[in-house]
């Protein structure tokens, strides 16, 4: 199955490009926008496209705004925080929402690593927009170790310049505070062996979280592979059937 392109236009005038997988165009069919992590971009998640789509549910992914170093989207890694993330995916939201073949009712919100965190974020922003929340191995970690890294002087993050805004931004954001505005349903889908991002910060948004499900993949570390992989496609595909109307 082919994707189809898509660019989003932000009201600063920036581009954000992404692709769809599409069910269909008849009519409006339940949606999920998938958001990368820290440094990646959507060419890394864009094999679970068709495994949405066949299952009868749109698939959306994009490329943050200095997301990362093969973003086709505008904008330095340089010039990015979690917050200007929240803003793109806020945007992107809005945009998919006012697409002819999608059901703006049935919005799903999906991230991995930091585009977690990002989702997480956003969700709690705008609850009545998003219908679930799927998090894959959320970076929940990441105040933490912005806060670590403010107070040594470090401004690098795997080996990759930050903006000098980014620490100072996520060091302050009380992330288990902010998602408890999230009521509805959510899946955590996390490694055991995840040496980025302890599985322990997953356990602590389980039980901040009214509605949630923690699946917990022996073995598996941050980022999944093989039978991992397909594995968690399959529980996201299943929790979004759950949860339609």
């Amino acid at each position: 199955m082919m994707g189809e392109k898509l660019t989003f236009q932000k009201k600063n005038g920036q581009k954000i490009v992404g692709k769809a997988y599409f069910a269909g165009i008849d009519k409006k069919y339940p949606t999920v926008i998938f958001a990368h992590g820290f440094g990646s971009n959507y060419r890394d998640l864009e094999h679970h496209g068709a495994g949405f789509a066949e299952s009868g549910i749109n698939c959306i992914f994009f490329d943050f705004c200095g997301g990362g170093l093969k973003s086709l989207s505008d904008g330095k890694m340089t010039q990015m925080t979690v917050l200007t993330e929240a803003e793109d995916l806020t945007e992107v939201i809005s945009q998919v929402q006012q697409m002819k073949n999608v059901d703006s009712d049935q919005l799903f919100i999906q991230g991995e690593s930091q585009g977690g965190f990002v989702s997480a974020y956003v969700a709690a922003q705008i609850p009545e927009k998003i219908k679930g929340l799927i998090l894959w191995y959320p970076a929940f970690v990441i105040p933490d170790d912005a806060k670590r890294r403010f107070e040594e002087n470090e401004n690098t993050c795997f080996g990759q310049q930050l903006s000098p805004d980014y620490n100072k931004v996520a060091k302050d954001i009380d992330i288990f505070n902010v998602i408890t505005g999230y009521k509805k349903s959510v899946m955590i889908i996390h490694g055991e062996n995840d040496n980025c991002v302890p599985i322990s910060y997953s356990e602590q948004a389980e039980k901040v979280y009214e509605n949630v499900k923690l699946i917990r993949i022996p073995k598996a570390g941050h980022g999944f592979d093989g039978e991992d992989s397909q594995f968690a496609r399959e529980q996201s595909i299943e929790f979004i059937r759950k949860n339609l109307k």
